[in-house]
């Protein structure tokens, strides 16, 4: 009964710490962009009217791997001698020629179908290297005549939450 106990200790008090990162990690990135905010925008109001998205961490692409790379390059490699394979059927005269053009394509796509499944897994369950971070918000900005308009934004904010990268 006592082990249970400290395991459930243990537990709430992983989770207490994993919760107040994330709250300081989005405190931070919410104290560069209200800073952003009052250093480039003139016309916004106040800092509390500003509305915050919950930080998301912005990963790399699975484009940029070498590995998605490699497996592209081996998938669109099947497919031309596929193709190869093909145009040479038309051309062909004997049944030996044709049952070998027939094992030939067979072998190929089991292949292709090999290599197309690894490169959907691979791009299914791609978790990428954290670069950053994205905050969007929604702010009130004064309008020429006067009037509050509603202003959203997205911040890309580098990894360390110590400088806004872009804001678009």
């Amino acid at each position: 009964m006592a082990l249970k106990r400290v395991c459930y200790f243990v537990v709430f008090q992983l989770i207490f710490v994993l919760n107040v990162q994330a709250q300081t990690e989005q405190k931070k990135a919410e104290g560069l962009v209200e800073q952003y905010l009052l250093n480039k925008t003139k016309n916004t109001s106040n800092h509390t009217s500003i509305k915050f998205n919950p930080i998301k961490a912005l990963r790399s692409a699975f484009e940029s791997t070498t590995l998605y790379k490699n497996l592209l390059h081996k998938v669109d490699s099947l497919k031309i001698e596929g193709k190869r394979i093909d145009a040479r059927i038309a051309k062909m005269k004997t049944t030996a020629e044709l049952n070998q053009a027939k094992k030939d394509s067979y072998r190929l796509s089991k292949e292709l179908s090999v290599a197309s499944d690894h490169l959907i897994d691979f791009i299914s369950t791609y978790k990428g290297q954290q670069t950053g971070w994205i905050l969007k918000t929604r702010y009130p900005i004064k309008t020429k005549r006067g009037t509050y308009s509603s202003i959203q934004k997205t911040f890309y904010l580098n990894k360390d939450l110590t400088l806004i990268d872009s804001a678009k």
